[in-house]
């Protein structure tokens, strides 16, 4: 699967105009995927960001970390 993430920046909120967009290819797992998705929350600037994770519905909890 291939994730395309994209971010409008707005002046008056963010300083600028302009947006972000971050392409991940080879998203075949939820490790994958909450890898992709913490490092493109660090590259819109949460920058304090260290992990993403996903709940199952038997509770288990799946990080995107190495």
């Amino acid at each position: 699967m291939e994730l395309t993430m994209t971010v409008k920046n707005d002046k008056e909120e963010d300083g600028f105009t302009g947006s972000v967009t971050m392409v991940r290819s080879d998203i075949d797992d939820l490790y994958s995927l909450g890898r992709a998705y913490g490092d493109f929350t660090r590259a819109i600037g949460f920058a304090y960001v260290e992990d993403v994770a996903f709940e199952k519905d038997d509770g288990q909890m799946v990080f995107g970390g190495f």
